[in-house]
């Protein structure tokens, strides 16, 4: 049997690989490798018992490092990991450090590459590309792309992205796997009253909303206006505190008067998809919260000056806003959309094209 090893280190690649685990254990050789980039026991200890990861999950040590440094552990650990394992090939997704460290370490060992999720490519407001050298997540996901043998893209228009930008790896269009994931646990996911009463929270009707990327947090101007948007919201506003966001509210002194902010804790994925299907709008920063709203129905607002989800921005279902007071009201005060294309993200059969793609990279 082939050996795939998989390369992940932060709370969205834990969920990714979570939609994708059992199928790559049936089919390969699956070893684990964790980055240890989201170290924090509230992102990565949780996720892990949610879904059950045990001694599955090699974890690197990096410590505490951070930025550069950190990179550059990631780098040596992983070309030692891969050396060692001998993979016959190397799985990666999104666009984080870690990504780009699986890319790097990857080809220095001749070891065929998968990406998931590629072809996204990040555009601001008026619809022009983000450079790579303006966002770090942007170089990540473009670098990795012409690092990699295969492209695995969760639509046509990432693959055209591919194309686009002369990728020279296979270009396969397989959709979502987080749509995968959440077709199968929608039917158990706990009630938004289950959640709001074991956190002891009173709030009908409640907005959902998650802020954790840099644009947001380590500006002490920004992130004091944006809290204070909104607490002065309407209705109350469920906001799970990553812990990058309750540093910095740390760190900036930010201190919240009694308004909407419901603060919570970090939530397992379960809770939050829950949570999502009972909320009147969604307003997050996180591309995959954009997503997961979409599938449930439910509008979102992207707190981000850029998305790459642009898809989702030509559907109507999500706005893209910034952290601007009134873009934020008046897209809340937008109607929802009247159409919802179910197939935008697929059929719920991504992990196995994907698990298909590879096997064919490996003949």
């Amino acid at each position: 049997m082939r050996t795939l090893l998989t390369i992940l280190g932060t709370r969205p690649q834990y969920i990714k690989y979570a939609a994708m685990s059992a199928v790559l254990h049936d089919a390969f050789d699956a070893l684990v490798v964790d980055t240890g980039q989201h170290y924090d026991a509230s992102l990565s200890g949780q996720l892990k018992r949610e879904f059950h990861f045990g001694d599955e999950l090699h974890t690197l040590d990096t410590g505490r490092l951070g930025g550069a440094e950190r990179f550059a552990a990631m780098l040596a650990q992983l070309d030692t990991a891969i050396a060692e394992q001998r993979p016959d090939v190397i799985l990666c997704f999104g666009d984080t450090d870690s990504t780009l460290a699986a890319g790097l370490a990857a080809v220095r060992r001749q070891v065929p590459l998968c990406h998931v999720e590629a072809g996204e490519r990040g555009r601001h407001a008026d619809g022009s590309r983000v450079p790579t050298w303006l966002v770090p997540e942007e170089g990540n996901r473009v670098m990795v792309d012409h690092l990699a043998s295969l492209l695995c893209c969760t639509t046509t228009e990432a693959a055209m992205h591919c194309a686009d930008d002369g990728c020279q790896g296979r270009t396969v269009v397989t959709g979502d796997i987080m749509y995968d994931l959440y077709l199968r646990s929608r039917a158990a996911l706990p009630s938004p009253q289950d959640i709001l009463t074991r956190y002891d929270v009173s709030a009908t009707p409640y907005y959902l909303c998650t802020i954790h990327r840099p644009v947001n947090t380590d500006d002490p101007a920004r992130l004091s206006s944006l809290l204070f948007t909104l607490n002065n919201l309407p209705h109350p506003v469920l906001l799970p505190l990553h812990p990058r966001t309750a540093e910095r509210m740390r760190r900036f002194d930010i201190v919240l008067s009694p308004g909407a902010l419901r603060l919570l804790p970090p939530l397992s994925h379960g809770d939050l998809l829950g949570l999502l299907s009972g909320t009147e709008r969604v307003l997050t920063d996180s591309g995959g919260v954009t997503r997961e709203a979409y599938f449930r129905a439910v509008p979102s607002l992207c707190l981000d000056d850029i998305t790459a989800w642009t898809v989702l921005l030509r559907t109507g279902w999500c706005t893209l806003t910034g952290a601007d007071a009134t873009a934020i009201h008046t897209a809340l005060d937008a109607p929802v959309p009247l159409l919802h294309d179910n197939s935008l993200f697929g059929d719920g059969n991504a992990s196995g094209r994907i698990i298909e793609a590879i096997r064919e990279l490996c003949i």
